[in-house]
């Protein structure tokens, strides 16, 4: 393990390395100008003051930006180097990485084994355009929520709710995966239940919670906080914010400009959207249910197989993307870790290139990055995308209830 750790490290170094020389000082024009504006904002007048510039992101991505304005002389450096913020989500990067290594190695694998299959995760070229390309930071969310998961599997019960506390303070589309960690966690509260770990629990995370709210509570702003809690859903009333899914099929026209407000059968596109997303979602979270109750009812430890887990960790997060309204093209990102958790663990690597295929493209056709003369056609068709994340998940719910197609029934 020792080993592991060392190699590993060089390798991620190596790789910092290499990400620091090629990486373009560019980026998705409109996010980094909020970079820079928030921590132009925070230089000036302190992290506790952000929520009065009209900052739409939750606390902790504002300790980063606190911690940038920090290294930076004068205000003019914050943004003549925004770019180094990709660095530090870089970092996340690599420590999300390391819990994937841990999640998936079995006792008869090596550790070099484990340490190149990793390169499949750190090397992606999917996964490294929201950081480095993009500049956006979705990795950041992704090593929380995977960190989460990560400890319910490893039946750590403090710290995956630490690590669930800290990415719904980073972004709150986080909270899409509390029904799975409530799931995981429950029968374990259950089985060691007492009052001294009840209070122990309930004790860190709000005395860690605090923590973060408090510069915002001492600037007296802690409502203008709230108000960005409560202002996130509906901020974008519109049928999609550049998510190719399914409403690519269901409707015409530029679906940024298509108020969701609209109805169907006298029912808004907004109301579908949440009906198939909790419909699915609910579908795909019965075999966690199931285990889970019988866990309870039998009093018997809670032993879920892993591959089922990576499967609905990676199938809610599509699900939501893929039928809700107002979804932007990143919204996806945190499920990718896990279904290339589950290719490695299941040797089935197409499922995952189908899936990064189709979240590169969905990217790469927003920003342009490459500057092809295909935009819109081919396979930057917006329904040929569709059809790739609709393929990923209906293959992964027949991985995960093991419809056997050549016998057309369930074992």
């Amino acid at each position: 393990m020792t080993d592991f750790i060392k190699k590993y490290s060089a390798l991620c170094l190596l790789l910092f390395t290499f990400c620091i020389m090629v990486m373009p000082h560019s980026g998705h024009g409109g996010d980094l100008w909020c970079w820079t504006k928030w921590a132009e904002y925070i230089f000036q007048n302190g992290l506790g003051q952000i929520y009065n510039s009209n900052s739409d992101y939750l606390p902790l991505y504002h300790y980063i930006l606190y911690l940038y304005s920090l290294s930076q002389v004068s205000i003019e450096e914050i943004g003549r180097n925004i770019y180094y913020l990709k660095f530090i989500t870089l970092l996340f990067h690599f420590v999300t990485g390391y819990f994937l290594a841990l999640m998936i190695k079995k006792e008869r694998d090596s550790w070099d084994k484990i340490l190149i299959n990793v390169l499949f995760y750190l090397l992606n070229i999917a996964i490294l355009y929201n950081t480095v390309i993009w500049g956006q930071v979705d990795a950041i969310l992704t090593c929380f929520v995977f960190g989460s998961i990560y400890f319910a599997y490893k039946k750590r019960i403090l710290l995956s709710l630490i690590f669930m506390v800290l990415a719904i303070n980073f972004k709150l589309q986080a909270i899409i995966f509390l029904p799975i960690v409530g799931l995981m966690l429950l029968p374990l509260i259950i089985s060691c239940f007492s009052i001294e770990k009840l209070v122990k629990w309930i004790l860190v995370l709000l005395i860690l919670q605090l923590l973060i709210i408090s510069p915002f509570i001492v600037e007296g702003t802690v409502g203008s906080l709230w108000a960005v809690v409560t202002g996130s859903v509906g901020k974008y009333p519109v049928v999609s914010m550049n998510a190719y899914n399914i409403w690519d099929f269901m409707l015409s026209g530029n679906l940024m400009q298509i108020l969701d407000s609209n109805t169907f059968l006298g029912i808004s596109y907004k109301s579908w959207g949440l009906f198939m997303f909790f419909t699915t979602s609910g579908i795909a979270l019965l075999p966690l249910a199931k285990l889970g109750y019988l866990s309870i009812v039998n009093r018997t430890e809670l032993n879920v197989p892993l591959d089922k887990i990576l499967i609905v960790c990676t199938i809610i997060p599509l699900l939501f993307f893929y039928f809700n309204t107002q979804m932007h093209e990143r919204y996806t990102h945190p499920a990718f870790i896990f279904l290339i958790a589950y290719s490695l663990c299941k040797k089935k690597p197409l499922i995952a290139i189908v899936g990064c295929l189709a979240y590169f493209l969905n990217l790469e056709d927003v920003l342009r990055f490459m500057k092809l003369d295909n935009y819109g056609t081919l396979i930057f068709n917006r329904d040929f995308i569709s059809s790739l994340y609709l393929i990923t998940i209906i293959w992964l719910y027949s991985d995960l209830f093991n419809f056997k197609l050549n016998k057309g029934n369930k074992s």
